[in-house]
């Protein structure tokens, strides 16, 4: 009987490995960059052209190789890091596991130029597949130099799977600075399609090389983080909470000199800045971080951006603990976590028409106890109420516009807060949404209210605070919070628009600065933003032109709501199509409602119940809040010991 079991051939093994190590263009450039760093190089250029697909050329100054080590090098599994299985445990290189040149040179044309200081002349080589095809000495300066050409050419299943040249153009450049950040003394430089995009200066300072990178504008809005323990030594750069991004791409942590993700890091990022930003989005944060090799485990995935930790609890209480110190270190610490819910000219107002009134200081920042870590961290960031925008909101479409305050000298219109009424339409789409994590539902706690007979039984006593309504219906007192129950109207109003998000378009184009990874993402997705409402095209290399949008956004806000669907794209979990919607659909609801602080008058109050009241879900916001909170007879009571 034959054997069923079959010995894989090198060629097939070196392909099935290259996948493992090879994902795409930015993974042939790390690991190639990486090994130029172990070279000990202090100057490194890398130049790509057609998003790396087509040519990668890195040149480094390092220590070069000999004619047998060069030959040595493209065999699996052949490095000069470790010996034995027990230095694994003891890794201070970037490489270890000989698999890198060997992977890429099976799946492209590569070849190899190296010289020593000793050596008169430079080894040449030139491979195909993975199979040595010329050999000769040639003249070159010190170091080595590594191109490789039409990657995955023997491998097309790989090779349709890449994006467009400008998504894998931005991956690369996000690799390449997330590696200058992790060495601030290595002199970077990175050429795309023949124009310089990136140049470090190499000398050693970290603030230098983020204002090389990110510019000084940015530069200027972040401030020192220093932490030390007896194991760990952390240094580096955060933000303010108002300098965020759509993504973690402006997050870089970094272990023992490697990049690193970890999902403990991130979380104590989100726990540090928890209540202080302002909005959707992730703070600016470069994080270096010293710990004994032996408390990090590296062999974790092929590409070694996975690591495990010893104590976790220790690492997540130095990031979190260091971030709030940083805060809390700042000469004017209200303009770092500033008031978000009482903006200044709110404060103006309320001094003006209430002299009356003492307003208190803002307290300084104060550092919170530390957050528990769970055993297994989610890798969503915290839950976040929505802010309190100040700014002017829009009605619905066709109806009078009105403004989220009482501005001196301009007489308050009549409100109209739209019609709520539950169509096909809107139960369709609401059962389209569900089982889908991203959309809110009733929270356990919130008990379950029934409302029998009209709406008009709903009697509006008051406002409180310029943010609740007092309500009663027979014997029962409800609370309802302004803001939120007009974003449930809206919501439910928009989702009766099933079948196209209605657009408006600008009488003169907006132009809206994004960076290069969400430029790629919104090029590559006009698809997903054109069913969302909005139309745009390139306006430059960091510039979109927007022609049209949803017909109830600001123009203020378009850039914000770009940010907030692109983050979407960006997380972990690829969104869905009714995901998107609801998210984009909740941003909408939230930024044209009533909010709090505008004073109402009885009969607003009383329209905005009459609508509330017919919506679906009227006890929860679209972003999972709680609207309304009753007291019967018999829980009053017990306030006043009745009982």
């Amino acid at each position: 009987m034959s054997s069923i079991i079959n010995v894989l051939d090198e060629a097939t093994a070196n392909k099935i490995a290259a996948g493992e190590v090879v994902e795409r263009p930015a993974s042939c450039v790390k690991e190639l960059v990486e090994n130029a760093i172990d070279a000990g190089a202090s100057s490194i250029e890398i130049e790509i052209a057609d998003g790396g697909q087509s040519y990668i050329r890195i040149t480094d100054n390092g220590c070069g190789m000999s004619q047998d080590d060069a030959k040595l090098c493209i065999i699996r599994h052949a490095t000069s890091k470790i010996r034995t299985v027990e230095d694994i445990f003891s890794i201070s290189s970037l490489g270890f596991r000989g698999e890198a040149v060997p992977s890429i040179a099976a799946v492209s044309h590569m070849q190899i130029t190296t010289r020593r200081p000793e050596d008169e002349f430079a080894v040449h080589l030139v491979l195909s597949g993975g199979n040595i095809t010329a050999e000769e000495q040639v003249g070159a300066a010190v170091g080595t130099t590594m191109e490789v050409a039409d990657l995955f050419f023997n491998t097309p299943a790989r090779k349709k799977f890449l994006k467009s040249e400008r998504t894998e153009s931005s991956k690369i450049s996000d690799m390449i600075t997330k590696l200058a950040l992790a060495h601030p003394a290595i002199e970077f430089t990175f050429i795309n399609n023949g124009r310089t995009t990136l140049h470090t200066g190499g000398n050693g300072e970290l603030i230098d090389t983020i204002a090389n990178i990110y510019g000084n504008t940015l530069a200027r809005d972040i401030f020192p983080i220093t932490y030390d323990t007896d194991d760990i030594h952390l240094v580096g750069f955060v933000g303010k909470p108002s300098v965020l991004k759509s993504s973690r791409g402006w997050q870089t942590c970094i272990i023992n000199h490697r990049m690193v993700q970890n999902r403990i890091l991130y979380k104590a990022i989100d726990n540090a800045y928890h209540a202080m930003l302002p909005k959707t989005g992730y703070p600016f944060a470069v994080l270096h971080m010293s710990i004994r090799p032996e408390s990090v485990d590296v062999n974790v995935h092929p590409q070694k951006t996975e690591v495990k930790f010893s104590d976790e609890q220790a690492i997540y209480r130095a990031v979190y603990h260091g971030i709030i110190n940083a805060l809390m270190a700042q000469d004017t610490p209200e303009n770092i976590a500033a008031n978000i819910h009482l903006q200044p000219q709110r404060i103006d107002k309320i001094e003006k028409d209430r002299p009356d009134l003492t307003l208190e200081p803002m307290p300084a920042i104060t550092a919170p106890l530390t957050p528990e870590l769970p055993f297994s961290a989610s890798t969503s960031r915290p839950d976040r109420a929505v802010r309190d925008n100040s700014r002017g909101g829009v009605a619905d479409p066709g109806r009078r516009s009105y403004g989220m305050g009482t501005n001196p000298g301009r007489a308050v219109e009549p409100r109209e807060f739209g019609t709520g009424v539950t169509t096909a339409q809107q139960h369709q789409f609401s059962a389209a949404l569900q089982g889908n994590d991203s959309v809110p539902t009733v929270p356990e706690d919130v008990p379950a209210i029934v409302f029998d007979g009209d709406a008009d039984v709903f009697i509006p006593l008051g406002q409180v605070a310029d943010c609740y309504i007092l309500a009663k219906k027979g014997q029962d007192l409800y609370i309802v919070d302004q803001h939120a129950a007009h974003e449930r109207i809206r919501y439910d109003t928009f989702c009766r628009r099933m079948e196209h998000m209605p657009s408006q378009q600008l009488l003169t184009a907006e132009f809206v600065d994004v960076d290069a990874e969400d430029m790629a993402l919104l090029l590559e997705r006009q698809d997903v933003f054109a069913d969302l409402g909005y139309t745009y095209s390139e306006g430059g290399p960091a510039m979109l032109r927007v022609e049209e949008v949803p017909c109830d956004l600001q123009t203020s806000d378009i850039a914000d709501s770009l940010r907030d669907i692109c983050q979407a794209l960006h997380e972990e979990h690829e969104p869905t199509k009714a995901e998107l919607r609801h998210r984009s659909l909740a941003y909408l609801s939230c930024h044209g409602a009533v909010k709090a602080g505008d004073t109402l008058n009885i009969r607003e109050m009383k329209q905005l119940l009459d609508e509330l009241f017919h919506t679906e879900t009227p006890y929860v916001c679209p972003h999972g809040r709680p609207v309304i909170v009753r007291f019967t007879p018999q829980e009053l009571a017990k306030f006043f010991n009745r009982t």
